[in-house]
């Protein structure tokens, strides 16, 4: 049975022992048929392609500014951010977005100049985006201002019926349902197999198979059963077995569905 890894992290140095061996062998026998790496800060746009460029049609690359990184964002940033988004490898500009437990790092105003420089950006190339939302404790305001930044900046994409993906869904189905009413995606982790996180499993039931894809965001963020270890691609068949359990569906549907919309979001052949 084959799947996508819709978002990780695999130049982290938590696989510099092992990088190749998994790319190249446990990875394609675990059943991975192609990764979407991510780029979030500038000193990581380059080696994210050249990733991609070494492993071709397995790895697909995603360049953006993550929140935490925005200080790191300097105005010569953006001519070659925008110069790199055109390469051939590139299916999304992200992870960008709103990250409210960082504040002491990238405060509020900073975040919401550099969010809208990437969603900028994301209008001018037309790709989808690889949006991240994390909030402080039990206040939801990053999903509010969020949403609220993307309905009168962002453009959406013409080329593609799914116009990017709320990547690390963690919320409750009311963020779920203001999500998809944007066209967004639910990427699905580590975090739904999480034994307190029952509220993140009832908003993915509600919403069902054809919204979501599925990602580790390795090396972090291992499944039930598995935390406390590096996570890595081949974790997504574990992820798979506990959703198609909670959703009551057969693990195949499960996988040709979540191709299907992971295909159908970064255009992958």
């Amino acid at each position: 049975m084959n799947w996508i890894d819709s978002h990780a992290h695999l130049n982290d140095p938590a696989f510099d022992n092992d990088r190749t061996s998994l790319l190249t062998n446990t990875l394609p026998q675990a059943g991975i048929c192609a990764c979407v790496e991510i780029g979030c800060a500038p000193n990581e746009w380059k080696p994210t392609l050249a990733l991609a460029e070494k492993y071709p049609s397995f790895i697909y690359a995603a360049l953006g500014v993550h929140p935490e990184y925005a200080p790191q964002f300097q105005e010569q940033h953006t001519a070659e951010l925008a110069q790199l988004l055109a390469d051939k490898n590139v299916v999304a500009v992200g992870e960008i977005g709103l990250d409210y437990t960082c504040l002491e790092i990238a405060n509020k105003e900073l975040q919401h100049k550099t969010f809208e420089q990437m969603l900028q950006l994301a209008n001018q190339t037309q790709l989808p985006i690889v949006l991240h939302v994390r909030r402080e404790g039990e206040d939801f305001s990053a999903y509010e201002d969020c949403f609220y930044q993307l309905k009168y900046s962002w453009k959406g994409v013409s080329r593609t019926v799914c116009p990017g993906v709320l990547h690390c869904f963690c919320a409750r189905y009311e963020e779920a349902k203001k999500a998809l009413d944007q066209g967004l995606l639910l990427g699905i982790n580590g975090c739904f197999t999480y034994k307190k996180n029952e509220y993140i499993r009832e908003a993915v039931k509600k919403v069902g198979a054809d919204k979501i894809i599925l990602e580790t965001d390795c090396p972090y963020l291992s499944p039930q059963g598995k935390r406390g270890t590096r996570n890595d691609p081949s974790n997504i068949a574990l992820l798979a077995q506990y959703i198609a359990d909670y959703l009551n569906i057969p693990l195949e549907e499960l996988s040709r569905q979540t191709i299907r919309n992971t295909k159908a979001l970064y255009l992958l052949p």
